[in-house]
């Protein structure tokens, strides 16, 4: 019996250097990445802002302004908001803030008496002489020195200050150019694949804008209800724990959890049967959110489903902390839309615009489907 004759494959120096300096670049860019991460991660949010930004300055640009002056106007208004709502936020923060102050001392005597609605903890679990104890466990070295808490806070306030300018400024800039700069790239391409990633543009703008601007309306509904929860049950602090809630919201799937969590130790101080009245009426809001508010965010904008919305922000989460949390949900969107344009590109068609279920009328059901009959006539 004859043996088949063996093959050899002959593989070419200049391949075998193309390969290596196609892995040495890669690495390359890799360490690139990895030693400008901080500014990568401001550049996505700055651009994601844009996006979100993006469909305000369309309307004014339909108004007769030009992209510049659209631009500005809408980056002004974002700022006198944000500025209006610094504003509001802060008189009523500060008074709280110096009331507490002034009521620590008296708080802190009649904890340690085991006194008051909180006396309890002290006679339990002894909280203030083990507060005593950690306090005297650091020497004023610790505390004042290079590397204490006090410098860490400083430093930690004034780079995130610095890292808030920065995204502002780059948010700018993405508007002013990013439409110039996205055109230029679909000049290099090909005219066939033009349209199709002009879609893909249009696509994914659309979907992290949406979510983006959505995301911040619910967060700024918590925020409002956790407020007057707050005030109609007496709490504390309730302007600044409303803030916390708006905050924690932005995080989806947990980030309500944990502003609940924190606003319901805030409501023990007043005792147990305010504490239950706030905790239920925040997971009762709660229960409103995640079945109605999100729901329309997200299916009517990056149109995931429940277990791809998870998925997408644990892998973020663990990607890149709370801001990867935060941009999961809109990647896992742009994913989508890229992936949808390359199935329709190998199946040698045109991707069909993303169309909202809601929104779809007998009427738009029945256009679709005559689109598709004729293409496939």
């Amino acid at each position: 019996m004859s043996t088949p004759s063996e093959r050899q494959v002959v593989i070419a120096p200049r391949t075998l250097v193309t390969l290596a300096a196609l892995g040495f670049g890669g690495v390359l860019l890799l360490l690139l990445a990895q030693a400008i991460r901080g500014v990568l991660t401001q550049l996505v949010v700055a651009v994601v802002l844009a996006m979100a930004l993006e469909p305000l300055i369309k309307l004014f640009e339909r108004r007769g302004l030009r992209r510049g002056a659209a631009v500005g106007v809408t980056f002004s208004l974002a700022v006198l908001t944000v500025t209006l709502f610094a504003w509001l936020l802060i008189p009523p923060l500060v008074t709280e803030t110096t009331h507490f102050i002034q009521d620590a001392p008296v708080l802190v005597q009649k904890l340690s008496h085991g006194q008051g609605r909180l006396g309890f903890l002290e006679d339990r679990f002894h909280v203030v002489e083990r507060a005593r104890e950690a306090v005297a466990s650091h020497t004023t070295a610790d505390v004042i020195g290079s590397g204490g808490p006090a410098i860490g806070l400083i430093r930690g306030v004034v780079a995130t200050g610095a890292a808030v300018v920065t995204v502002a400024f780059l948010t700018l800039f993405v508007s002013l150019g990013g439409r110039s700069w996205f055109e230029a790239f679909l000049d290099v391409l090909p005219p066939t694949a033009q349209a199709r990633c002009r879609r893909t543009g249009s696509g994914i703008a659309g979907a992290v804008g949406g979510y983006v601007a959505g995301n911040l309306l619910i967060s700024l509904v918590a925020g409002v209800v956790t407020t007057l929860i707050l005030l109609a049950t007496g709490v504390p602090f309730a302007v600044p724990l409303g803030l916390v809630v708006a905050l924690f919201d932005l995080i989806p799937l947990v980030g309500a959890t944990i502003g609940a969590v924190l606003v319901g130790a805030v409501a023990l101080t007043q005792g147990v049967a305010t504490m239950a009245i706030v905790v239920a009426g925040m997971i009762l809001y709660q229960q409103v959110e995640n079945h109605t508010l999100q729901p329309l965010i997200y299916h009517r904008t990056v149109q995931l489903s429940p277990l791809a919305i998870a998925v997408s922000v644990a892998a973020g989460a663990e990607l890149g902390g709370v801001i990867g949390a935060l941009l999961g949900i809109p990647a896992a969107g742009a994913i989508k839309v890229i992936t949808r344009e390359l199935v329709a590109w190998r199946r040698g068609q045109d991707a069909p615009p993303p169309v909202h279920r809601a929104a779809r009328s007998p009427a738009v059901r029945r256009s679709s489907a005559t689109a598709v009959h004729d293409r496939q006539a």
